[in-house]
C-alpha cells in the first residue's frame, strides 16, 4: 500500500484509490481522538483544530459519539439541566460559563468533569426572525470543537414537520336523486372499489369512497338522506363489489365543501346531521384556508378551515352523531415519520446528546403514528418531541387550548410516554407574537400557564417517569423559580445573550435588526440563580433562607439595572452555592462517594 501523508489526507483533493480511501477514514478518526485527548489533557493547538474540522466533516460528524445521551443526566444529583441556543459563535463562552458555575467548582477532585456531570449545553441552533432554525455542517463542526467531551449538545431539528399528505379519496359527484343519477353514481362507486377488491393477492385493502352533493344541487335535505341512506346500503350489502357483504373498511362518506367562519360551521353540521341520519360514518370537509393557517403554512386538521371555537363544538357534535370529521387532507405519517428520523439521525451522527423534533401541525393521533415509529428507529439515544403551548392539541372530539391547555399536555404526555420517550420540551413555537410560556400573573394574556399549572405538569410528568425541559422566554427569574420547582432543565436565550450586528448567514434575513449572542456573564448568571432555586428547594435550613435572600437581591438588582449590585451579589449568590452544594451532597446524599462521574 502507498504510504500516506497526512496532510494529503486531510486536504480536499488527492487522487483516491480503495486503499487511500481506507487510510483516509482511518487517519481522521485518528485526528478526531487527537483533538479529544488534547482538549481533555490541555489545549490543541490551531493545526490539529484545524485538522480535527477537516477530519469532522469529512467524516460527516463524530465516529466516536458517546452512547449516553441527555436522558442519562441525573438533575436529582446534580441539579436541573440548562441550555443555551446558539448557533456556535459563542459555544465557547457558554462552555467557559458551565465551567466557571457553582456547582462543578463545588465537585470533589475527585470526579471528572464530564458533559453529564456539568449538565450544560450549546443548544445548535440558528436564531431567526421567525424562531428556531436548523444549523449545517459548519456550525455544527464549530460547536462539536467547542464543545466535545465537557459539555453538552443538543439541538432542534424543526419545530414543524415536513407534511406530506395522501392521495385524496375518490369522490362521486351527485347533482340530482333522480334513479337515472343513482345508477349512475352506483356504478362509478363500483368501479373505484374495483381495485381495492382485485388486489394481487386477493385481500381486499380498505376505502372510503367520498359523496359529493354540490350547492346548487336542487336536492331537499329529507330527499338526500333517502339518496345517501340508498347508496350506503348499496356500499354496505357488498352489491358495489359483488359480495355478501362489503370488506372490512370499504365504506361511503360525504364530503362537504364549506365556507369560513359562522357560514362554514353551519354547513358542517347539517353535513355530520345528513351523515347520521343516512348512516354514513364519515365526513369529510374541503374549504379554504383561514388567513392565520396560511400564515403558518398550514395547521392540524380542521383549524386550516375554522378556529378552535368552532373546531371543538363540530367535533364535539360529531362524536355525538357517531361521525368521524376530518379534514380534506390525511398526513401521511409514515412519510412524516422517516423526514424527521433523517435530521435527527444527523443530529446525533454529528455528536449531539439530544434533539428536538416539533410534531407541529399533526393532530393527537398522528403524532401518536409519528412518535412511535421515531421512538422505535432512535430508542438508545435522546430524541424529545415537543409540545408547543401556543398551538395546543388537536384531538379526538376537542381542541385544548388557552384555559384547556393543562388537560391537553397531559393527553399528550401520556400519547408519547405509551412509545417509551424519556425526555420531551415543552415550548412556545411563535417567538415573534411575543408571547411565553410562563404566566406573570393570573390576569396576564401574554403567558400560557401559571406556576400551579407548571408543579401540577411536572408532577404529572414523573408519574410517567418523564422528564420535561421548559422553554419559551423563560428570564432569569423565571430560572430560579424552575430550579426550585426542581424541573428536569429549562432552555434560555434572551435571558443569557446580548444583542449584536447582523452578520454572517443571518444578513439576508428581512426580518432581523439585531441578534441574540450569548456571553460568559448572562449564562453563569442564569446558571448560579438555577442552581440556587435547585438548592432552596433542597436546603430547609438556614443556608437555604440565606440563599433565597441573596437570589431575591439579586433579582432585584437585575430588574432595576443595578450593574454594582448585580456584580457583588452575583459573586456572594455563586459563594453561598458553592458551599449549598457541598452541604447537599454530604447531608442529602449521605456521602461524597455517591457523587460520580
Amino acid at each position: 500500500m502507498n504510504a500516506v501523508v497526512p496532510g494529503q489526507i486531510l486536504r480536499s483533493r488527492y487522487s483516491r484509490t480503495e486503499d487511500r480511501d481506507r487510510s483516509w477514514a482511518d487517519l481522521c478518526r485518528r485526528t478526531l481522538s487527537e483533538y479529544r485527548h488534547a482538549v481533555i489533557f490541555g489545549n490543541p493547538s490551531p493545526t490539529l483544530t484545524a485538522k480535527a474540522r477537516q477530519a469532522y466533516l469529512r467524516l460527516g460528524g463524530d465516529p466516536a459519539r458517546s452512547t449516553d445521551s441527555l436522558k442519562d443526566y441525573d438533575h436529582v444529583r446534580y441539579g436541573p439541566f440548562l441550555g443555551v441556543s446558539d448557533e456556535g459563535s459563542a459555544a465557547g463562552e457558554i462552555r467557559d460559563a458551565a465551567f466557571e458555575s457553582p456547582k462543578v467548582c463545588a465537585l470533589p477532585k475527585s470526579v471528572r468533569r464530564t458533559p453529564l456531570v456539568v449538565g450544560i449545553a450549546v443548544d445548535a441552533e440558528r436564531l431567526g426572525g421567525i424562531g428556531e432554525l436548523a444549523v449545517g455542517p459548519e456550525e455544527y463542526a464549530d460547536i462539536w470543537l467547542a464543545c466535545v467531551d465537557r459539555v453538552l449538545i443538543t439541538t432542534n431539528i424543526g419545530t414543524r414537520v415536513n407534511v406530506r399528505v395522501y392521495r385524496r379519496e375518490p369522490r362521486i359527484l351527485l347533482r340530482t336523486d333522480s334513479t337515472n343519477a343513482l345508477k349512475r353514481a352506483e356504478r362509478e362507486i363500483t368501479e373505484a372499489f374495483r381495485p381495492f377488491v382485485n388486489t394481487p393477492d386477493r385481500q381486499p385493502r380498505p376505502l372510503t369512497v367520498l359523496i359529493d352533493i354540490p350547492r346548487f344541487a336542487r336536492i331537499t335535505n329529507p330527499r338526500k338522506v333517502a339518496a345517501l341512506a340508498h347508496l350506503a346500503s348499496f356500499v354496505a350489502s357488498g352489491k358495489a363489489v359483488g359480495m355478501r357483504r362489503a370488506p372490512k373498511g370499504q365504506v361511503l362518506g360525504l364530503v362537504a365543501w364549506v365556507g369560513r367562519g359562522i357560514t362554514g360551521r353551519d354547513t358542517s353540521m347539517t353535513a355530520i346531521d345528513l351523515a347520521c341520519r343516512a348512516g354514513l360514518g364519515v365526513v369529510v370537509l374541503d374549504g379554504v384556508k383561514r388567513k392565520v393557517a396560511d400564515q403558518a403554512v398550514s395547521l392540524a386538521g380542521l383549524l386550516d378551515y375554522f378556529p378552535p371555537g368552532i373546531v371543538g363544538p363540530l367535533l364535539r357534535e360529531a362524536n355525538q352523531a357517531n361521525v368521524h370529521l376530518r379534514a380534506a387532507n390525511l398526513p401521511d405519517a409514515d412519510t412524516i415519520a422517516r423526514s424527521i428520523w433523517v435530521g435527527l439521525n444527523t443530529a446525533r451522527a454529528m455528536g449531539a446528546d439530544l434533539g428536538k423534533y416539533g410534531c407541529f401541525p399533526l393532530t393527537r393521533p398522528e403524532i401518536d403514528n409519528v412518535v412511535q415509529q421515531v421512538q422505535q428507529w432512535l430508542c438508545g439515544w435522546s430524541a424529545a418531541p415537543v409540545f408547543f403551548v401556543d398551538q395546543g392539541l388537536l384531538r379526538e372530539g376537542a381542541v385544548d387550548v388557552e384555559r384547556d391547555l393543562p388537560r391537553g399536555i397531559q393527553i399528550w404526555l401520556k400519547t408519547v410516554a405509551a412509545h417509551g420517550v424519556r425526555v420531551v420540551l415543552i415550548d412556545t413555537i411563535d417567538k415573534a407574537s411575543g408571547r411565553r410560556l410562563l404566566k406573570t400573573s393570573p390576569g396576564d394574556t401574554k403567558g400560557y400557564l401559571g406556576w400551579r399549572q407548571i408543579k401540577r405538569i411536572e408532577e404529572y410528568a414523573r408519574d410517567l417517569k418523564m422528564k420535561v425541559l421548559w422553554a419559551g422566554g423563560l428570564g432569569m427569574r423565571d430560572a430560579f423559580e424552575m430550579g426550585k420547582l426542581e424541573v428536569f432543565g429549562i432552555y434560555v436565550t434572551s435571558a443569557a445573550a446580548t444583542t449584536v450586528p447582523v452578520g454572517g448567514s443571518y444578513v439576508c434575513d428581512p426580518a432581523l435588526a439585531g441578534v441574540k449572542k450569548p456571553t460568559r456573564e448572562g449564562v453563569l448568571r442564569t446558571k448560579i440563580l438555577l442552581e440556587a432555586g435547585f438548592l432552596v428547594s433542597k436546603l430547609k435550613d438556614v443556608a437555604g433562607r440565606d440563599l433565597e435572600r441573596v437570589a431575591g437581591a439579586l433579582l432585584s438588582a437585575l430588574d432595576q439595572a443595578d450593574s454594582v449590585s448585580i456584580t457583588s451579589l452575583t459573586a456572594e449568590l455563586a459563594s453561598k452555592c458553592v458551599a449549598g452544594w457541598r452541604a447537599y451532597w454530604d447531608v442529602k446524599l449521605k456521602s461524597r462517594s455517591r457523587i460520580t462521574g
